[in-house]
């Protein structure tokens, strides 16, 4: 058997919670990056995609955003366990957000308030993160939170364009996929 098959096969802790969350982080801020990438894309003609593309980009994103975070709950033992339940819990509530929005477009007949989805799941990322920087009392995840509300801002500032998708993936990177990065590979935050 040589070094290197020993080395594989040998027994490896099971992460911690700050490195599972990384890798949950960096899997919505791939899967919804990139859902929000191909929405601005369509809108804005740069993919030459045709418009029902739009329908498919978010249940797409879901489902793969959900077959990921089953493979790393199954890879992570009782740590990515409990990322697992938090990530699944915060999906529900940003798809519980687009259906109270959806019923309220419908009643009002006013579509434009379904433009609000991704403000909220930006809102739900800066949450997250102010909580975590008053538990953790960090300024580093501080400036993620207001971050993630400065993106909110700026996607309400441009609400009625494409832009928002744009911003909003922007944002991703910023408050998910780079910090998620950061935890997945054992730093602190």
């Amino acid at each position: 058997m040589s070094a290197v098959t020993f080395d594989l096969a040998a027994d490896r802790p099971a992460p911690t919670v700050p490195v599972c969350a990384g890798r949950v982080m960096v899997l919505a801020g791939v899967a919804f990056g990139a859902a929000n990438l191909i929405q601005w894309g369509v809108l804005t003609g740069a993919l030459g995609w045709h418009p029902a593309v739009l329908s498919l980009s978010w249940p797409i994103a879901v489902g793969a955003f959900f077959m990921g975070l089953f493979r790393l709950r199954r890879a992570g033992g009782e740590a990515a366990l409990r990322v697992a339940r938090w990530s699944r819990a915060a999906i529900l509530i940003q798809i519980g957000a687009a259906l109270v929005l959806l019923g309220l477009s419908a009643v009002t007949q006013d579509w434009g308030l379904m433009r609000w989805t991704s403000a909220v799941g930006l809102t739900l990322y800066g949450l997250t993160w102010a909580v975590a920087a008053a538990r953790a009392r960090t300024a580093n995840m501080a400036a993620i939170a207001v971050t993630a509300f400065a993106g909110v801002a700026a996607m309400a500032l441009r609400f009625g364009t494409p832009d928002p998708y744009l911003i909003y993936a922007g944002a991703l990177a910023l408050v998910a996929l780079l910090p998620g990065l950061w935890l997945a590979l054992g730093r602190r935050l």
